[in-house]
Order: C-alpha cells, then structure tokens, then sequence
C-alpha cells in the first residue's frame, strides 16, 4: 500500500494565483482575446475556498485544465450542445469511480491510500478532482453552459455591429441605470457623506456622457474629455483625483459583474499629480505630533478642558492610530478577548458601522496603557447599564459620519493648547500619522503597521509573498509605544 503525502512547500507564487486581503486564494486567467466577445468577458476569477498554497495551487492547476477544454470547444464552429457534459453525466460518471480513503492529520496534511504505482495516478486525479468538485466545476458555470448557444447565435450572424464587440458580447446596459445599480449597491455600507460624494463624482459622468448610452461603450477617450471639462471649469488636482477614483470604483464593479467587459479601467491614470503639486501636498497635509506637542496635548491643564468622552476618543487615537470614524463608531462588542488578549474589532457588521475599504476589517490588541487606563472597566460599565456602544451618545444619521463629533472637539483641543505652524494641517489624523511614524521609528516593520491601522501594502513583494501578522507580533509591536503621559493623572480625569 502506497500512501501519498500531500504536504505544505515553500514556493514561488504562479501569475494565475493571488491572495486577497482575508488571506484567501483565488484564481484568475486571462481569457485568449479571439473568445472574449463569445463568452462575454475577459478575466477568469474564481475563489479557491483555502488559505494553504498548495491546495489552491492544485486546484487552480485542475480549473486551469478545464478552462483549456472550454477554450479548445469554443474554438470548433457549430459544435453540438452535448459536446459540454451536462451535469447529471457527472454525477453518473463519479458514482462509478473507485473510492479512495482520504486521512487528514491535525497538522492539515492529506493522505491518499492507494495500491501501487498505478492505482497512484488514479489517486492523484482523483485528488485534483475533489479539489476543484469542492469549489465547484467549470462546466457549472453559467457562461459556459451557455456557450453552445451562443457559438450558434454568432454563426448565424454575417456581421457583428461594433457596439457589441466593444460591450464584449454583454447586452446593451444604460450608463445611467449601471450607475443607479451601483450606487444602490454601495450605500448601506458608506458613509452618507461619502455616498453624496461618490454619487456626484459618478452622475457627473454619466451626465456628461449621457446616461442612454450604453456602459459597454465607455473609452478612455470619453473620460479624458470629462476630466477636461472639468480643469476647465476650475477644478483642482484633487479634487479631479477624488472624482476619477470613485469612477474607477465603479467601472471595477462593473467589471466584476460583467457589465463592462473592454480591456483595463477607462478612468484608471487619467490624473495624476505633478511633482509640484505633490511636493505642496506634502507641505499643506496633515502633519504628525512631535514628542513635546503630544505632551502637551495630553497633560492634566489642557487634558481636563474635554468631555469624558472627547478624552476618552483622543486617547483611543493615539495608542491605535485608528480612523476617526472608528473610533467613533465603537460598539461594546467590538471589545473582545482572543487568547487570553484582549483586542479591538474594526468592523462594518453592526448598525451605522463602516469601513474605508477591506483592508480595513480587522482585529487588533489593546495597548496595555488603555488598559491600565480603565478602557475595559469603562465597558463592564456601560454594559452594566444596558449600553450597546463605546459613545452611546454618538448619533450614526449625521452626514459626515460617527466620528464627526471627535474630530470637531480634538481640532478645537489642538487650537486651544498649541502654537501650530501656518503651513500644514492638524487635527484628529494626526494622531494615526503620528501613530505610525512612532511604530517606524521602533523599528517595526511595514507589513505588522499596516495590519494594525488597516492599511494594504498593494505592491507585488508583499500581495504575494508575506504573511499576514500573527496576534502576538501586533501585541509586541503596539505595546512597544511609550509616549511617557501621567497615567496615573490621566486615568482621575478619565473616571
């Protein structure tokens, strides 16, 4: 009897494998230029359903493999319907085929029975069939088993009008209505704010473009024209950066759903800033807190002129560099304990919360300063009361967010204790500017900064090749910060 061991290797990532933020692989193949009118698309993108590498790299190797069938029945003009093997003929087919013991240890190996080398082969294609039966076949699909269809709709056209081949083969979509979908789509997890923002940017287009016009139609020409209307008009970098991102978003949703199916993101790199322009941002940005102001800012004669709650807000910042809207948006049960630590929950799952973006979503250790502080005896209070929320006086319906409120109240704290410079900005994200610049100057590296704050690292070196933080480096790496406050005199002005 042979066993088959299928164990964790330390590899090169291949091109058709990338990970998302949640540390979830998944698949993506390029779909060969002559069948992407046919099938309606351009990309492949499936979820592999594993963290370990080398399940998702069998798996994609087995997708890979089906693909390339669909590809090569594609290719034969007029193929019959039952050249793609129904659903049913699968299942016949597994019913008849031999079974095979599957052991899995702890440590999250596999191992395969098999007799001899032989039956060894079978196994292993057996093995890559599972893989792939676990997350679901291609010929499931919809666009595949619709194929065959559509290879007969395109053999009995003489010629193709140009506005399907540039909508990629999708039905003619309205711009307007593509844009009432996604805004529809967006709204319960932004920020109201945020949301009249985005709609603005998005339904300026759409009314430049005109909102009949089909989406599929969209160039890159037509948002230049756009984005040169509005230099025109007097906008400023920024402000066209702002607006063509939030039409990038919507063209990548769009895209994702096989809306907009045409080569890249028309509103990608249309603006960028000039190096004068950048260098000025750099001078008119937000700044960080040196040592001597944060002192300032949190010793007992300026510390005592905020509410509870405003004192409660700004130390919360701080120690955690989170977003203002976060820390505003606390809910109790955003206080928790994961192996004997306990920990923030960041999240957009409760009433009036929400995120920047996924990378965002996180759980992370409470300084050991909060603690000592009462951080989490303030909870067990506000439980006691019958309390859902951190601010229980906070109100989520406001245009600009939960956090609003704190970051009035700590710009006014700024303006009352310190002498500022007339260049630069400060105020409440300061204090995660701060945050992080601490954490580099202790030498902690940038992937456990980024986890902690909720930033992405985007660029390929880290997508690919680094790990997300464990629990206990985020630990090590906040409770390093030391910012030398009186927390005995805090914590009196705190209870």
């Amino acid at each position: 009897m042979v066993h088959l061991l299928v164990h964790k290797a330390l590899m090169r990532f291949p091109h058709y494998l990338y990970r998302t933020a949640s540390q979830i692989w998944h698949f993506r193949q390029r779909i060969p230029s002559d069948l992407q009118v046919l099938m309606g698309r351009a990309v492949i993108k499936r979820t592999l359903r594993t963290r370990d590498v080398l399940t998702a790299q069998r798996r994609a190797l087995e997708l890979a493999q089906q693909y390339a069938q669909v590809f090569a029945v594609a290719r034969r003009q007029g193929v019959a319907k039952d050249s793609i093997p129904a659903v049913d003929d699968i299942v016949k087919s597994a019913k008849k085929a031999k079974p095979y013991k599957i052991i899995r240890s702890p440590d999250g190996t596999v191992q395969i029975e098999a007799n001899g080398d032989k039956d060894h082969g079978h196994a292993m294609e057996a093995w890559d069939r599972v893989q792939v039966e676990s997350i679901g076949p291609v010929w499931r699909e919809s666009f595949v088993q619709q194929l065959p269809a559509n290879i007969e709709s395109s053999n009995s056209k003489v010629s193709t009008p140009s506005s399907a081949l540039r909508g990629g083969g999708v039905p003619p979509l309205a711009i307007g209505r593509a844009a009432v979908q996604w805004l529809a789509n967006i709204k319960p997890d932004t920020l109201p704010k945020t949301f009249s923002i985005k709609s603005a940017a998005v339904n300026g287009f759409v009314a430049f473009y005109g909102d009949k016009k089909p989406l599929g139609e969209v160039s890159r020409v037509d948002v230049g024209r756009w984005v040169e209307a509005m230099k025109k008009s007097g906008l400023s970098t920024p402000t066209l950066v702002n607006k063509t991102s939030y039409l990038r978003g919507f063209f990548d949703w769009s895209k994702a759903r096989g809306l907009y199916v045409s080569d890249g993101n028309p509103a990608q790199g249309q603006v960028i800033f000039r190096m004068r322009e950048r260098r000025a941002r750099r001078v008119l940005g937000f700044k960080a807190f040196p040592a001597d102001q944060i002192r300032i800012l949190f010793h007992r004669d300026a510390f005592h002129n905020l509410s509870p709650s405003g004192r409660w807000g700004a130390l919360i910042g701080l120690y955690t560099g989170m977003r203002v809207a976060e820390v505003g948006q606390l809910a109790l049960s955003d206080f928790v304990e994961v192996g004997g630590i306990p920990r923030f929950r960041i999240t957009n799952e409760g009433l009036g919360q929400s995120v920047k973006t996924d990378a965002s979503l996180r759980t992370v250790p409470i300084h050991p300063h909060l603690i000592e502080l009462g951080i989490l005896d303030r909870v067990k209070m506000l439980r006691k009361h019958g309390e859902k929320r951190f601010f229980p006086k906070v109100k989520f319906n406001v245009v600009n967010g939960a956090g609003n409120w704190l970051s009035t109240t700590f710009t006014r704290h700024i303006g009352a204790s310190l002498v500022l410079p007339e260049k630069g900005k400060y105020g409440f994200h300061s204090l995660r500017k701060t945050f992080v610049q601490e954490l580099q100057t202790l030498g902690v590296p940038s992937e456990i900064r980024a986890a902690y704050v909720g930033h992405e690292l985007d660029d390929e070196h880290h997508a690919t090749y680094s790990r997300a933080p464990t629990s206990r480096e985020l630990f090590d790496a906040v409770s390093k910060l030391d910012w030398k406050l009186d927390l005995k005199t805090l914590a009196e002005l705190l209870h």
